[in-house]
């Protein structure tokens, strides 16, 4: 077990991305705004051998080691034909001359499998991925590719169409120390159990309540314990500076064998880590930071 993070999103404004339907209002740029309570939506739910899809062009190389997708309303996918894959390729998305052949890629990823198939026992029985609104995997797919393609079949899905908050593509680093000790960074609570909810609430002259459900996140601290190591703490003050040059949001994954994940928001970023120190001879011994998860919810203004 580990604790990783990804700190940086490679799809940005300068991809080029495409798809074969999305609805006018929720565009495929919202993929990567970095607001997952704000969607893209396609116009279907896709069919075996025409899968919904994304696709990205880098225009440059890219080693892909993590995907994630964030406030999705994706279903169980378990109809025959159901598909969520993450393809790699160097010739072209579909449409473009000399695209790919994505039905023989250079690289696939089944992402219908979610992490930590153990955890689905203890948590008392099959716990399908529409019981994630985040999903993430640690892929390998060497050597990198221009190109990377997400396709999405989900047969059951009542809605008639498939959304998703954010696509993270990225690369995953987790934190390196010596010594015996391997909880010394985790995330408090191990996994999240107190959500906020943002709701308006109007309450008329004659006292009738009306209430509107906006979005929802959740509240963490990251603790770093017993740092008395001057190369830990060095360590530690470049991730944070890392950091706060992204604007304070990046990927955090509290145990690579669950599949619990979160796209997370500092929330100070202005001596946003609150320091602990024993005594005048001693290093650094703890260090607590707050984050909040990136708000979701599938109910827009």
């Amino acid at each position: 077990m580990a604790l990783i993070y990804v700190l940086e999103n490679f799809i940005t404004d300068d991809c080029v991305l495409y798809t074969n339907s999305e609805d006018e209002l929720y565009v495929v740029e919202n993929t990567y705004d970095e607001m997952p309570a704000v969607v893209y939506r396609t116009e279907g739910v896709g069919a075996i051998g025409a899968p919904e899809y994304i696709c990205i062009d880098f225009d440059e190389v890219k080693d892909i080691t993590f995907v994630g997708i964030f406030n999705h309303n994706l279903t169980q996918l378990e109809i025959a034909g159901d598909e969520l894959r993450l393809k790699g390729c160097d010739n072209g998305c579909p449409g473009v001359t000399g695209a790919c052949d994505w039905d023989n890629p250079d690289c696939e990823t089944d992402l219908i499998t979610m992490p930590a198939n153990a955890c689905y026992e203890i948590c008392a029985g099959n716990q399908p991925i529409a019981n994630f609104k985040n999903t993430y995997h640690k892929i390998e797919c060497a050597p990198g590719h221009r190109y990377w393609k997400l396709d999405f079949i989900d047969q059951g899905n009542t809605d008639g169409y498939l959304e998703i908050g954010e696509v993270v593509l990225g690369q995953w680093a987790s934190f390196h120390r010596g010594g015996a000790d391997p909880n010394w960074v985790h995330l408090q609570p191990g996994r999240a159990d107190g959500p906020i909810y943002y709701m308006g609430h109007l309450r008329t002259h004659h006292g009738v309540d009306w209430t509107n459900y906006y979005s929802d996140a959740e509240y963490f601290t990251l603790r770093f314990k017993n740092l008395n190591d001057p190369c830990v703490v060095d360590e530690i003050h470049a991730w944070l500076n890392t950091i706060q040059r992204v604007g304070g949001k990046f990927v955090i994954v509290p145990d690579d064998t669950k599949p619990f994940c979160y796209y997370v928001l500092v929330e100070k970023l202005e001596d946003y880590a609150e320091r602990l120190i024993y005594g005048n001879c001693r290093e650094l011994r703890e260090w607590r930071l707050e984050l909040k998860t990136l708000s979701q919810g599938l109910v827009f203004l």
